[in-house]
Parts: C-alpha cells; structure tokens; sequence
C-alpha cells in the first residue's frame, strides 16, 4: 500500500515504492552505450582494416559482457575482468601489427580498465565506484582515440590520394608543357 506525504502545498501525495535504488548508472549509462554503439559502426562502416578489427573486438566486448556479467565470486566479476585481459590482448595485437597510434592509446587506456579489476579482489567496498568510474573514464579515452584515429586516418588517406592527384598533374605538365 502507497503511503501519502504532505509536499510543499500540503497535498496530500502517493509514494510509491521504489523497485530498486537509482543510481548514477541509471543516468550515465544509456547514452554512453548509445555513443559506444556509434562508434564501434563508424570503425566498421568508415575504418581501415585496423579500426575494422578494432570495431569488431569491441562489438564483441559489449555483445559479451551483458551475458556474462552475473558470473562473479563474491565482488569479483571474474568474467568480466577475463573479457577486459581479453580486449586489451586484442588491442595489443592490432597495435604492434599496424601503424596506427590511436591503438596504442586505447591499449594504454584498456590496461587502465583492466586494472581496476584488482580492486574488486582486495574486497575494498569503498573504492567500488572510483573503480567504476575509472573504468568508465578509461572507455572514454578508448572511444576519444577511435573517433580521432578514424578521422586521421581517412584524412591522410585524402591527403595521399590528392598528392597523387598533384603528381599526376605535374608529370602532365612535364610530358605536355604548352
């Protein structure tokens, strides 16, 4: 049964029981999964091979987590923290094999992510959010270095193409001066 409260007016209003307490998740979080999703479609739709393979590991990444994230022993969501180990090794990969410096950042920000798994094994109750929040920040960085690598690398692609452009005129104009 609905309990009443006087509010301002004195009114008499229903409180309503609430299901479960909210949270700053309940705030953050679907904006930031819906600009994680346009961002991983970018790397996919508008990437090289690397930001392919960089959109597919995270498409991965969060298609997996949601399904595995109530395994956990205690606190420790332990696969969870194997699917972080298991992104920042594919992002290592992609980094030593390709030229791209955004993946070097993203691995660096993924290693921040993964480490803030330890905390939750030191059963430290109150750095629970700082280390939510850190991963969450950590993401951040990963997506700010997608967007600036797409966009610097389809921008040196342009610049190539237009200097191969300019050297395809100047050989006409040698070949063909008047």
């Amino acid at each position: 049964m609905a309990q009443l409260s006087r509010s301002r007016s004195f009114a008499l209003s229903p409180i309503l029981p609430r299901t479960r307490p909210e949270t700053p998740a309940d705030v953050i979080v679907p904006p930031f999964l819906a600009f994680t999703w346009f961002v991983i479609a970018a790397l996919i739709v508008l990437g090289g091979r690397p930001e392919r393979m960089a959109g597919a590991l995270f498409g991965i990444l969060h298609l997996a987590t949601p399904a595995i994230d109530q395994l956990a022993i205690g606190q420790v969501r332990w696969a969870v923290a194997i699917t972080s180990l298991l992104t920042f090794g594919g992002l290592l990969r992609l980094a030593l094999r390709s030229d791209r410096w955004w993946l070097v950042f993203a691995t660096g920000c993924q290693l921040l992510a993964l480490s803030t798994h330890i905390i939750s094994l030191l059963q430290i109750d109150s750095l629970i959010w700082a280390a939510v929040t850190l991963r969450w920040i950590s993401w951040g960085g990963v997506l700010a270095c997608a967007l600036f690598g797409l966009w610097e690398g389809r921008a040196i692609d342009r610049l190539r193409r237009s200097a191969r452009g300019a050297d395809d005129d100047a050989s006409a104009f040698r070949d063909n001066p008047g």
